[in-house]
């Protein structure tokens, strides 16, 4: 059972300034992490201790790990989303040294005010991934409670032409998502377009469908977020420089988005290591390819021999 701070330690923690206590959170809380809402939280950015150290800091060496917009004077890295590759995430270990119990229940313990303070920064420091073409907007309001959505500063919204909200009908819950949008910092989008149209190989009249379908079911979207967005919020974009995607956006949310390639996105467009080139997309199965493969010696000779 965890164990509660005595409220006189409490008190005397809370006189100490704003910021300390902030410092002091740091310890205990995931930040600066990537949580994909449309899966199982409870088992995302985990410590394992078989993680490679070189893997381990993996996003440092690289240049993608981190977008920064606007944040050399933001210590509180309020512009810095965090768009890792699912290879790459960055680790939080939330033990207590020296035991296996994480810290951070105890922390949401202790008094309504720390239990506050923590949760601003838990959900304000950390990005959220939704999957708007699947069911991640239902899943994002059966997980999250209205006041807790509002706490949520930056957010990836993945918009790819499948899944059970791909249908020109569906439109974005503003009962859902103005507490949301209202209050982002920053906001990712990822929007690939059909395959018809990347390809230019599918036959037009095929290809023309798939844009009219998919155009009645993203321009929407967009709408409704250049609506809800806060004007200050900072909108990066990543629609692989696909000129159809890039008409619809700037067509909803005229001047206001940056285009840019978000690494998580490379999996999503199959470029960088995840090309159709980088052997990323080989069948590597190994296995029986005859029944000589999967029968015994003995039996192949006495059933299969002259």
């Amino acid at each position: 059972m965890v164990s509660h701070f005595p409220s006189s330690k409490s008190s005397a923690f809370l006189a100490v300034p704003l910021e300390i206590r902030r410092q002091i959170y740091r310890y205990c809380i995931p930040q600066k992490l990537r949580f994909d809402v449309s899966s199982d939280m409870r088992y995302q950015n985990r410590p394992d201790p078989l993680h490679e150290i070189h893997d381990y800091h993996l996003h440092d060496l690289e240049s993608g790990g981190i977008s920064l917009m606007d944040s050399e004077d933001d210590e509180e890295g309020e512009h810095e989303l965090s768009t890792d590759t699912d290879d790459e995430e960055i680790i939080y270990n939330p033990f207590v040294e020296g035991g296996r119990q994480s810290a951070l229940p105890g922390l949401l313990l202790c008094c309504r005010q720390i239990t506050e303070e923590v949760m601003d920064m838990l959900y304000g420091g950390n990005t959220f991934q939704v999957n708007i073409h699947g069911d991640g907007e239902y899943t994002l309001a059966h997980l999250f409670n209205s006041k807790t959505r509002e706490k949520i500063r930056k957010m990836v919204l993945i918009l790819r032409p499948m899944g059970v909200s791909y249908h020109r009908d569906f439109h974005m819950d503003p009962n859902i998502w103005d507490g949301i949008l209202g209050n982002l910092s920053i906001l990712g989008v990822i929007a690939e377009q059909p395959e018809s149209l990347s390809l230019r190989e599918w036959p037009k009249a095929e290809a023309e469908n798939a844009l009219e379908e998919w155009t009645a079911w993203i321009t929407p979207i967009f709408e409704y977020l250049g609506r809800a967005l806060h004007r200050e919020t900072k909108i990066v974009v990543d629609a692989n420089e696909e000129k159809e995607t890039v008409q619809v956006l700037e067509k909803a949310i005229p001047g206001r988005s940056r285009f840019q390639r978000l690494p998580m996105a490379d999996i999503i467009f199959k470029r960088g290591r995840f090309s159709l080139e980088s052997g990323y997309w080989d069948d590597n199965d190994d296995g029986p390819t005859s029944c000589r493969d999967i029968i015994n010696d003995c039996d192949y000779d006495y059933y299969y021999s002259d």
